[in-house]
């Protein structure tokens, strides 16, 4: 995946979730509300506009991956997604 299809793809669950995430009353809308924070912070990482946050939230998604092995030391989840998986 290009990070153009990651961007595309995240403004695209934007879409889907908002009206999903403004019903906090149930489970799911509080879960979607989650999803929802994780790809809003995404568009702004992109927009570069994100705030401390946000920034915090992508830091720990990315320093998971990289934990994991799906990328290497220095490489960012949501600026290099093509990155995945290679060693």
């Amino acid at each position: 995946m290009t990070k153009a299809e990651l961007q595309a793809f995240a403004q695209e669950q934007v879409g889907l979730l908002k009206p999903k995430a403004a019903n906090t009353d149930k489970p799911s809308g509080q879960r979607a509300k989650g999803k929802l924070q994780l790809f809003e912070a995404l568009l702004a990482a992109y927009d570069n506009n994100q705030t401390p946050e946000q920034f915090g939230l992508l830091d720990a998604v990315n320093d998971t991956f990289q934990k994991i092995g799906a990328f290497g030391s220095g490489v960012t989840f949501f600026s290099k997604p093509e990155e995945c998986c290679k060693k």
